[in-house]
């Protein structure tokens, strides 16, 4: 593409997102030399907050952060053997997190996990048409809920590779009511997915209620700015 059009198509998107942006207070979770790091809402989170976390991958120290600054118990999501492996460690096993060996996906079942596309990288994401797959155990968030007796979830955090946008169309058509929302978009990432499907997904989250409230690279805090039943 001429590098005119590329600066005229990046001026679109950074319009759009300045567009989108609303003004909350933020703090960013994390070990100083993580990848993983996320900008969250710190208000009304608590002991007593419901927390999820899709993708477990091999950092993290978000979790982690939630646990000491909040106190509160995670649940955490993730059946590769990437995750596998993180949540085997010592350092992992501390009464807070709960580990549940599915993926979220936007119904429940199996999900075919294909390997990195980098050979230096340890993600696996969902695609059945990679040579090295693996079929995996998934769940939906309706059904995570019921097995875990909630009746709602204060942060959830969705570093899935590619399944966010079912999850999103999930909960957004059971109308579950997820205060905050932390999610890694894949487009330009993982192949076959679009920037539109990116931002379908967020205009669906704004006229349901939600409030962008930061944008770091592929990853967005979504806050809930009204009832959500």
């Amino acid at each position: 593409m001429p590098t005119t059009l590329k600066k005229l198509r990046d001026l679109r998107y950074w319009i759009f997102y300045r567009l989108l942006l609303r003004r909350a207070e933020l703090v960013t979770l994390g070990a100083p030399t993580s990848i993983c790091k996320w900008v969250i809402c710190p208000v009304g989170l608590g002991c007593g907050s419901i927390v999820y976390s899709g993708g477990v991958g091999s950092d993290i120290t978000f979790e982690h952060a939630l646990v000491e600054k909040f106190g509160c118990d995670v649940i955490l999501c993730d059946p590769s053997p990437t995750g596998l492996k993180t949540m085997a460690l010592s350092a992992n096993k501390i009464p807070q997190f709960h580990f549940c060996p599915l993926a979220l996906a936007g119904s429940s079942g199996k999900l075919t996990l294909a390997a990195d596309l980098d050979p230096a990288g340890n993600s696996w994401f969902a695609s059945n048409e990679a040579a090295e797959k693996l079929e995996v155990p998934c769940t939906d968030l309706t059904d995570l809920m019921i097995r875990n007796h909630h009746d709602r979830i204060d942060l959830l955090k969705l570093d899935i590779e590619g399944s966010e946008y079912a999850v999103i169309d999930h909960l957004l058509k059971n109308r579950l009511p997820v205060r905050q929302i932390c999610v890694e978009f894949h487009h330009r990432i993982l192949p076959g997915i679009r920037r539109s499907e990116t931002i379908r997904a967020m205009l669906k989250l704004i006229m349901r209620g939600y409030k962008l409230v930061d944008q770091t690279g592929a990853n967005h805090t979504f806050v809930a700015t009204r009832g959500l039943n």
